[in-house]
């Protein structure tokens, strides 16, 4: 496969997403809205429980050089900061009013399929999901280096995820494979060039932080929040940052 190894984990993530989630849009039609309600806000918890648990994951303690800092506030101060830092760079780009034009104008594409209602809504939740957890940052660094099995592990629970998601929110779930593909595939090729250059400890505060976003994304599904979670995902970038800095000044 020379080239192309490091993306196989990636490019079956997509396949699986595209045709589960195309299959459970088709369920849609004949499922009850009672039903649906009730599926979605059940599949809300979920991702509620996974965002926490990747908070909640012992992050490596690279606080080593950082005496004044114990590790635990070490991991708050990394994500306070990231948090703060990344919003306010996705807040001034506004990534979630050009994903939800992406959305829009694949809906208006799609034409009846397209269910213009919730297509932006079930593409901007699902590729959001899908990509700021703490399996998609380390399954791609892996995949980086050759070992697939995390993303193709991650890849059975997003096709489990999406189709559920889709049987309510409809086809736009499906269509978050695409997102998957480019930014799954970006943080690959990412890793494979920052894999010499930055620690591995280093890396996974990225997915601690992303974690974050996917407690607000449940959240947001179940009506409780209406926050812009698109706009927040550069503080998993700046979350390298912010970590290397800490350790700089402290």
């Amino acid at each position: 496969m020379g080239i192309f190894a490091p993306y196989l984990g990636t490019v079956v993530n997509f396949a699986v997403v595209l045709v589960a989630g195309t299959v459970g849009a088709l369920i849609k039609k004949g499922l009850p809205k009672r039903f649906s309600e009730s599926i979605m806000n059940a599949m809300a918890i979920c991702v509620i429980y996974i965002g926490i648990s990747g908070v909640l994951e012992a992050a490596p303690d690279t606080s080593a050089n950082a005496p004044l800092l114990s590790p635990g506030l070490f991991k708050i101060l990394v994500m306070t900061l990231s948090m703060a830092i990344g919003t306010a760079i996705g807040e001034l780009i506004d990534f979630e009013k050009w994903i939800n034009k992406l959305g829009d104008f694949a809906s208006k594409k799609l034409g009846r399929l397209g269910e213009k209602d919730n297509f932006a809504k079930g593409f901007v939740s699902c590729s959001i999901l899908f990509c700021v957890g703490a399996m998609t940052v380390n399954g791609a660094i892996e995949s980086a280096s050759g070992d697939h099995q995390l993303l193709l592990t991650k890849s059975l629970i997003d096709g489990v995820s999406v189709l559920v998601m889709s049987s309510t929110l409809g086809i736009g779930c499906a269509f978050s494979a695409f997102f998957i593909l480019l930014y799954q595939g970006a943080l690959t090729l990412l890793a494979t060039l920052l894999l010499d250059a930055v620690s591995l400890a280093t890396l996974t505060y990225m997915s601690v932080t992303g974690s974050l976003i996917v407690v607000l994304i449940g959240t947001n599904v179940l009506g409780v929040t209406k926050v812009r979670t698109a706009n927040m995902v550069p503080a998993m970038f700046v979350a390298v940052g912010v970590e290397a800095l800490l350790n700089l000044i402290f």
